[in-house]
């Protein structure tokens, strides 16, 4: 079966979760709304959830790790993204338990956050657990900012703050990585 099919199932269940929840779909439905067979769906996929995986790591690839000098941008990139995306991401999220939806956040920031913690301990004498630590926090952090966001709707105004959080993550590495320099003796 060509990549195609696989990509028409993707995105007949993105049109479908434009109405309907995630969780309120069936196969059946599914692969009447694309024109195939069971047999083709079940081919490229187990159920209904290995198409949302397969979405999201579509997604992820193409959001790529951003430069660190512009994970700011990225981050609101992605936040306008799934904003205008609101419906179909809240048809998803409400299907799934909050812990699976946090793992695909956290693998989307983490390289994002890494890149940034990296360039702020440029000019510090820190060990790799140190940048590992710092990032590996920076990240829950973000996940649980996007993952409340999505809880309460997606409202817009939590992008405006997204000023507010890289304050608060340059001031929190600029200040942490100095710190941790002094107790390395660097």
């Amino acid at each position: 079966m060509p990549k195609s099919t696989k990509n028409e199932i993707m995105n007949a269940l993105g049109r479908l979760l434009q109405s309907k929840r995630l969780d309120d779909i069936t196969v059946t439905e599914l692969v009447e709304h694309c024109g195939i067979s069971r047999q083709a769906f079940y081919y490229h996929f187990s159920d209904l959830y290995g198409v949302v995986d397969y979405a999201i790591q579509i997604w992820l690839d193409e959001l790529g790790v951003a430069n660190p000098e512009e994970w700011r941008e990225a981050l609101e990139r992605t936040l306008a993204l799934l904003r205008e995306n609101r419906t179909v991401v809240l048809n998803v999220y409400r299907a799934y338990e909050r812990s699976y939806v946090e793992h695909d956040l956290r693998r989307w920031a983490m390289p994002l956050v890494e890149a940034r913690t990296r360039l702020a301990a440029r000019k510090y004498h820190v060990t790799e657990d140190q940048i590992g630590f710092m990032t590996e926090l920076l990240t829950q952090a973000l996940a649980s900012t996007v993952l409340s966001w999505v809880e309460r709707g997606m409202p817009s105004s939590v992008i405006e703050r997204m000023d507010d959080f890289d304050i608060l993550v340059e001031g929190c590495l600029d200040y942490t990585m100095e710190r941790l320099a002094q107790k390395n003796g660097g």
